[in-house]
């Protein structure tokens, strides 16, 4: 049960990458003032892996002491 937040945390990078291939694709197709949104996501699940990056090795730390 402890590799779950490991999991959770690699599922928030890859859904960070795919946002910003998103991104990127739409930007080159129909624009920046119509593919924001893919960037602002991008920039969500970034900061939800390292929230939950930060977390489990503050609980990690805890356990060990």
């Amino acid at each position: 049960m402890n590799s779950l937040p490991k999991i959770l945390e690699y599922i928030w990078l890859i859904l960070a990458a795919v946002c910003l291939v998103m991104a990127i694709h739409a930007t080159m197709k129909i624009g920046f003032s119509n593919s924001y949104m893919y960037f602002i996501l991008t920039g969500v699940a970034l900061l939800m892996y390292l929230l939950r990056r930060f977390r489990r090795k503050s609980n990690e730390s805890k356990n060990i002491s």
